[in-house]
């Protein structure tokens, strides 16, 4: 699948990734229910391709609250992992770009690198490499996020950052892929590193 983003002067920003990573509705007018149960449906009917069962109500219920949060932070595109057989999303993929302004005339990577690093838990991973969409960076850690419930505990979230200058716009595209369960750390480390290759304009 190669879903295309389009915002601004980069309508032709896009990326290739599995069926298993859904496309949320980041941008216009939509009816989120409708949009949800209707997802749910060609989840379900996937699932049961794969030998597993799907419940439409709970998919149905998580894709609405997973599209609507990525909605508030208004992606040029946003993405949820769906594994057959869960019912709930497994990563979100988010996909932006970061224009020069009067505070930054220039967007580097270096001061990406700088905005974008945590030490929650001591030092990132800060790798720079290169794609075949422009020069960039690689930011592995882990985030300690707000309490959902007063009481309750600070949820780690896992991320895995990536950051391009594109030879062709003066703004850098980012992609973050956030996720909360320690067993997804190796395979999605690998599969977002090869959707971080995919990126085109």
């Amino acid at each position: 699948m190669t879903p295309d983003v389009t915002a601004d002067d980069l309508s032709n920003l896009g990326l290739e990734c599995s069926e298993d990573w859904v496309p949320f509705p980041v941008a216009g007018t939509i009816d989120l229910d409708y949009w949800a149960r209707h997802q749910a449906g060609e989840l379900v009917e996937r699932y049961a391709r794969d030998g597993e069962k799907g419940n439409a109500r709970l998919l149905a219920r998580d894709l609405k609250r997973a599209a609507a949060d990525s909605r508030t932070r208004e992606p040029l595109g946003a993405f949820g992992w769906y594994l057959s057989g869960h019912q709930t999303v497994a990563a979100v993929l988010e996909l932006d770009a970061i224009h020069p302004d009067a505070t930054f005339p220039e967007v580097t990577l270096p001061l990406l690198t700088e905005h974008m690093t945590a030490r929650d838990f001591g030092e990132p991973d800060v790798r720079e490499v290169g794609l075949p969409l422009g020069d960039a960076v690689r930011i592995r850690q882990n985030l300690i996020e707000e309490r959902k419930r007063l009481l309750g505990p600070r949820p780690v979230v896992h991320t895995l950052f990536y950051a391009v200058r594109p030879a062709t716009t003066d703004a850098a595209i980012t992609l973050l892929v956030s996720w909360t369960e320690p067993v997804l750390d190796e395979p999605l480390e690998s599969i977002v590193d090869t959707i971080a290759g995919t990126l085109h304009m």
